[in-house]
């Protein structure tokens, strides 16, 4: 059976947040996590260069104490990840994050997992899926997960996390083959059995978490949820069910439907969490809420499409390179984004990883009326 652990942190204090996982360790009995001289990955959500308080990617202090966990234990910590879009800069971005800063605290190294190469997996349905060979130089992983609501998916929390695994261009690429909500969590529910045996912990960072319009353009919101578990999909379903999602995610339901989320028993150290009241969803996921026969009958008049505000974008071309379908286009740093909705899959790669939050949800009079 496997063992969730969770507990309630009020503010980013590393000495605390450490504590508390050490406690948490020992009530779930996760202490032994991992060994002297093995090379443990740490693999955070490293989205995009969003600065901490955004409440976008996993907090350095979250970091910090894990690594300091690692350390401890006669371990070596390696920091890596694979952020979102295109040709991004990892350094950059790790550095805007404090990730970087935390790493080079601690004495741990960082890489940019692209930096690894890849290899390549073959799919049941004849695709291929490339990871990091970092998956194959390490003897484990920790996944150090943001608790986020997701415009495609949802929800965004251990099992997804890993998706940062793929390895630059190919995530885009991944949503154009894989471009509905239960395609892409099947591609991602393949990628995390496959990696399964190595992952030897996996954190939930809610402390301060994201709902409404997530991964990067939502609400950051004080939750002060601090989870763990031996088991990825044990964690989410739990972490799904404390939020109080009125449906399961299709990351969740995958896993569910092929018997991958085992018996799990909650440990709650003091002080306990509260349940969130009102955790909001993506508001492009309303749909996702309503009976199966009244998508099939209104079809396309109750779709919902990305949009731009002007008045925000920057025209910096993020959302034009991280487009899988190649449906925008643009003159970057003169001229916002135009999208052909032709071309258009339905992923929201554009919002979610648009810097300034100036994608938007276009919807139907049919849509707002069901809202």
């Amino acid at each position: 059976m496997a063992a969730v652990g969770i507990t309630r942190i009020e503010t980013y204090d590393a000495a605390a947040i450490r504590e508390s996982f050490e406690r948490l360790l020992d009530e779930t009995g996760q202490s032994d996590f991992v060994r002297p001289g093995e090379r443990i990955l740490v693999k955070p959500n490293i989205l995009a260069g969003f600065p901490p308080e955004r409440a976008v990617t996993t907090h350095p202090a979250v970091v910090e104490a894990v690594l300091g966990a690692v350390i401890d234990r006669s371990a070596i910590p390696i920091v890596g990840d694979s952020p979102g879009g295109v040709l991004r800069g990892t350094k950059t971005v790790y550095a805007k994050t404090g990730i970087a800063d935390v790493a080079k605290k601690m004495g741990a190294e960082i890489i940019p997992l692209e930096a690894k190469g890849a290899r390549k997996i073959p799919l049941p349905d004849r695709q291929t899926l490339h990871i990091s060979k970092i998956v194959d130089e390490v003897d484990g992983i920790v996944d150090l997960a943001k608790l986020k609501s997701h415009s495609l998916e949802l929800m965004t929390l251990a099992v997804k996390n890993l998706y940062g695994l793929v390895p630059g261009f190919r995530k885009a690429e991944y949503h154009k083959i894989y471009p509905t909500p239960y395609k892409f969590a099947g591609l991602v529910v393949n990628l995390y059995s496959h990696i399964a045996p190595k992952i030897r912990l996996a954190v939930v960072d809610g402390i301060v978490g994201m709902d409404g319009n997530g991964p990067s353009a939502g609400r950051p919101r004080k939750l002060g949820i601090f989870a763990l578990s031996d088991s990825a999909p044990a964690l989410d379903d739990f972490v799904e069910n404390f939020v109080g999602l009125k449906k399961h995610s299709p990351i969740v339901n995958v896993l569910r439907k092929r018997g991958l989320i085992p018996d799990y028993e909650v440990k709650t150290l003091p002080p306990a969490p509260e349940k969130p009241k009102n955790f909001k969803i993506p508001s492009n996921l309303h749909l996702y809420f309503l009976p199966a026969w009244f998508t099939r009958i209104a079809g396309r008049l109750v779709q919902v499409k990305p949009g731009v505000d002007e008045a925000k974008c920057i025209k910096c071309g993020e959302c034009f390179k991280s487009c899988p379908g190649g449906a925008i286009s643009m003159e970057i740093g003169r001229t916002p984004p135009k999208f052909d909705y032709s071309k258009c899959i339905r992923c929201y790669c554009c919002h979610e990883i648009c810097p300034v939050g100036a994608i938007v949800f276009k919807k139907s009079p049919l849509t707002r009326l069901v809202e």
